[in-house]
């Protein structure tokens, strides 16, 4: 399952396969519909399924994923189970942002920069490798305590 969710509309999909793309290149496991769905999956699951185990969501708020049904869906899941949202706007500008995400702060593609996204695709690239380190850990003194848990009955 997918670390990063990208929730979009299909008329934005050309900008969210280039974020794809950048995240992909910093190891970050990311779900973008149009490329992550194989033919004969069911596309409801999946997209649940993924949106339901990542950590982040990126918002891509275009005036077009903002009109979507399908795009306040998948962030009124996110809103609540409790995902870190993102916003992400390069048609409309932030402070244009719907009322119910205005507060978050937002990545402004505006200037069309996807260069712009660097620093986050830094920072939670980082925050994964912390996250893996430290399940790798306390697995670790799981395997142990359990080792010498046996050893003592």
């Amino acid at each position: 399952m997918s670390d990063v969710f990208i929730s979009y509309s299909v008329d934005d999909e050309k900008k969210a396969k280039e974020v794809h793309k950048l995240l992909t290149s910093y190891g970050i496991s990311t779900f973008l519909a149009g490329i992550s769905l194989e033919p004969g999956d069911d596309w409801s699951d999946e997209i649940l399924g993924n949106l339901n185990t990542s950590k982040w969501v990126l918002f891509f708020a275009s005036k077009a994923a903002c009109k979507s049904p399908a795009v306040q869906q998948e962030l009124g899941i996110a809103l609540g189970t409790g995902k870190q949202i993102i916003p992400v706007t390069w048609d409309i500008k932030p402070e244009q942002l719907p009322a119910w995400i205005k507060g978050k702060q937002a990545i402004d593609l505006t200037k069309g920069r996807i260069e712009n996204l660097r620093p986050t695709a830094e920072k939670i690239a980082k925050q994964l490798k912390s996250d893996k380190v430290t399940t790798g850990i306390i697995i670790a003194l799981l395997g142990v305590a359990f080792f010498y848990a046996s050893k003592g009955k």
